[in-house]
């Protein structure tokens, strides 16, 4: 199908442009030209003067939402999941797990890679791009919502035999580097270009320092469950914030992190050196008081947030349409790097995805005055309006 979406504005890492028309042939932008009061219409024409055109979102750290787990391992709640995102401008997302029973991670990445390799993928909902391994191999004392009894020490064979011949569909494992292994594992995974995530740490930047040498290049929801920056012990805060061989993911929801610590990583590092994230789960679009499991941890949602018990966080209710209303501190371009085109690259998709450029995926987002979703386009093919 062919059609041409005429966008009041327009924005993607590099830039804004006002009245811009997007052809999409075959799944692919081919074209793109602007547009007057005088344009005449065609056939199958979207035409959206308020709305602002951006690249899909690419949500990297994403654990579930509106009732539904990835830990649930099937099917049915992976696509719930995927048409959730879609309601939320999100084009393509990494299954995320927690630390779990093996043979938990290793079902849900399966279900991952069949929805990967699935026809579907994409077509009623976020199209599912691999998976991110959250544990098992993190520091105890910085375990967060994750569940303590399934902590494992690093293992290049373990992970290895529990994911089979499934390892390849993971993109990102966080990891403590501090742990016994861990930089054996960091080098294993450099070599095959898996994303060495540092996160539920308590390393120092000496620690932190070594796992870049080992090839680590990312930071898991910065700072949540790690080290803190102090003056004379940088912790993993302050090695994201100093070294730039690290992209630095970042819950912009205003409660995991004040959004004067935002606005300091995001100048510390520049708009190309973090990632919006949501780090969502069940609790995500449903009422305050619903309550859910993360693993044998109860969870309720409570007061805008999702709490454990003892009222640690355990996730968070954010949706990337909502870190990107939330971002406005920075430019249109800014906040479209840190929403798509910076995990695009992360992943190695930076040549197809994350840009409104020719030849690359119609996987884009309409989205209104006040920031809410109007429409969501997967491959050139509607999978929301609202």
């Amino acid at each position: 199908m062919t059609f041409r979406i005429l966008a009041g504005q327009a924005a993607d890492a590099r830039g804004v442009r006002q009245r811009l028309i997007v052809t999409v042939e075959g799944g692919r932008i081919t074209e793109l030209g602007g547009w007057t009061a005088d344009s005449k219409p065609q056939p199958n024409d979207i035409e959206a003067p308020n709305a602002l055109l951006v690249p899909g979102f690419i949500d990297i750290h994403i654990h579930g939402g509106a009732g539904r787990y990835v830990m649930e391992g099937t099917a049915d709640s992976l696509q719930a999941i995927a048409y959730h995102l879609a309601q939320h401008g999100v084009t393509g997302f990494l299954s995320t797990t927690i630390t779990a029973p093996w043979v938990e991670q290793a079902q849900a990445l399966a279900i991952a890679v069949q929805a990967m390799n699935s026809p579907n993928n994409g077509k009623e909902g976020a199209e599912v791009l691999g998976v991110h391994l959250e544990g098992p191999y993190i520091n105890p004392a910085k375990k967060g919502a994750q569940p303590a009894q399934s902590i494992r020490p690093p293992s290049i064979e373990e992970l290895i035999r529990e994911t089979g011949e499934n390892l390849s569909a993971v993109k990102v494992m966080t990891l403590a580097p501090e742990m016994d292994g861990a930089l054996a594992l960091i080098r294993w995974m450099a070599q095959r270009k898996l994303i060495a995530s540092i996160g539920h740490t308590n390393a120092t930047y000496a620690e932190i320092s070594a796992a870049i040498d080992a090839g680590a290049r990312h930071v898991t929801h910065c700072y949540n469950a790690m080290r803190p920056l102090d003056s004379r012990e940088p912790g993993v805060v302050g090695a994201a914030m100093a070294r730039p061989e690290l992209t630095a993911e970042l819950i912009w929801d205003n409660h995991h992190v004040h959004p004067a610590s935002c606005r300091a990583l995001i100048q510390a590092k520049g708009a190309e050196g973090v990632i919006l994230i949501s780090d969502g789960i069940p609790g995500t679009s449903m009422p305050e008081g619903y309550t859910f499991s993360l693993g044998d941890l109860p969870v309720v949602v409570k007061g805008g947030t999702a709490r454990l018990p003892d009222g640690t966080l355990a996730g968070s209710l954010l949706t990337l349409e909502t870190a990107f209303q939330n971002a406005t501190p920075f430019s249109l371009a800014q906040r479209s790097a840190m929403t798509s085109r910076n995990a695009a690259i992360a992943l190695g998709l930076g040549g197809e995805k994350g840009l409104l450029s020719t030849g690359y995926a119609a996987d884009l987002v309409l989205l209104n005055a006040d920031g809410s979703v109007q429409q969501t386009f997967v491959g050139g093919e509607s999978v929301y309006r609202a």
